[in-house]
């Protein structure tokens, strides 16, 4: 989680003021019912995202809460400002666990505590996390394998977020949360429940996030860089939660959520959102190709170095769905969309030969035989090499 008192002003000048996803009183009457006396298993409930979702899940009535996070220090973090929004009675439903999906017994737990509804907010998100070997089986471990359980025990009701990423994908994240979604719509074919999940766009000032990294470095007049060329759609964290209760109501059985383009507006340069922030800390933004750190600020001006837009795994804009899925239109809803949960042949037999390679170009030519629409970075520079 963030330090929503710092960051929430930033956000709502640059991002948006109001929730533009925001529920309908039928969709929150939907939600009361279905929430009422149930017990629900939030994982990765501490980043940014569900974390935002633990708070405001609080408005509802449920039997039992139980928040898991491997980060210990974020998910006390949380357990503090919870403290602060809810009284004594609906603490006492709340129970918070440390712990790693790729060593939790998530079937035990499901199965003992009698889970109705379980939101997965785990995952690794950066494309850095594929510069090494190691790191990639990391990620298609907690993105694709470990967080589902093996049977449906007394859920009713299963969420996982997904990523913009998963469209036409440049970098190995992508295809690891294709194979997440693909393995929802297969457990969902095996065990009849409720399955769903949703695509963001980037969430501004999440943990980190681009956003948050150049407001960390203003604050202590660091040095930072963007890359040219790249642009983005931004949601806030409010938005980001409210997209995924969006996706726990009974039309998305099945489906993914994404969100509208039209209510989104528009794709920003990330250059150009960083010249917002530098100007909401009173600088004036000056754009330069090489920094020198002794002349970041001079005379009101903040140097902002512009980096390469060649970044492995980056794509130049974002993209929600492909053509190879059909748009569904919510005419009660018009801030979303909807596509069917991917009918990947063989999820598993990918995901567990994906886990034997040990070489990692290997591993790219076997993913593009798998997935015609992957076109892996080619010539790109490491993300690490960069700002």
């Amino acid at each position: 989680m963030i330090n929503y008192d710092l960051y929430h002003p930033i956000e709502s000048k640059v991002i948006s003021n109001k929730n533009r996803f925001a529920l309908k009183k039928k969709d929150l009457t939907e939600l009361k019912k279905d929430f009422f006396n149930s017990s629900i298993l939030v994982t990765g409930g501490a980043g940014s995202i569900g974390s935002q979702f633990c708070k405001d899940i609080l408005k509802f009535n449920f039997k039992a809460l139980f928040i898991i996070d491997k980060d210990e220090n974020q998910l006390t973090e949380l357990n503090r400002e919870l403290i602060l929004l809810c009284d004594k009675k609906k603490l006492n439903k709340i129970r918070y666990i440390c712990a790693d999906l790729l060593v939790f017994n998530i079937d035990d737990f499901i199965k003992n505590h009698l889970i109705t509804h379980y939101l997965n907010f785990a995952a690794i998100k950066h494309v850095r996390t594929e510069e090494e070997l190691d790191s990639i089986k990391y990620m298609f471990l907690t993105n694709t394998n470990n967080f589902l359980p093996k049977k449906s025990y007394k859920l009713k009701k299963l969420f996982s977020i997904s990523t913009d990423k998963t469209v036409n994908p440049r970098s190995l994240l992508g295809i690891s949360k294709h194979l997440m979604e693909s393995n929802l719509r297969k457990f969902k074919n095996e065990n009849k429940i409720f399955v769903s999940s949703v695509r963001f766009a980037n969430v501004s000032f999440s943990n980190g996030s681009i956003l948050k990294y150049i407001v960390d470095r203003i604050i202590y007049k660091k040095p930072f860089g963007v890359p040219k060329n790249i642009k983005r759609f931004f949601i806030t964290h409010k938005e980001a939660s409210t997209l995924c209760f969006k996706a726990i109501l009974k039309n998305s059985d099945g489906q993914v959520v994404l969100p509208n383009y039209k209510v989104l507006e528009k794709d920003y340069l990330i250059s150009d959102v960083a010249a917002k922030i530098v100007r909401y800390f009173s600088y004036k933004e000056k754009f330069v190709n090489n920094l020198s750190t002794k002349k970041v600020v001079k005379n009101k001006y903040y140097r902002v170095q512009l980096t390469s837009s060649n970044i492995h795994g980056q794509k130049l804009f974002e993209e929600f769905y492909s053509g190879f899925e059909k748009l569904k239109i919510d005419k009660r809803d018009k801030s979303i969309f909807r596509v069917n949960l991917p009918n990947q042949p063989n999820v598993r037999r990918i995901t567990k030969k994906i886990l034997e390679f040990r070489n990692y170009v290997k591993l790219q030519k076997y993913l593009c035989t798998q997935f015609k629409n992957f076109k892996p970075s080619k010539n790109v520079i490491k993300v690490s090499k960069i700002i």
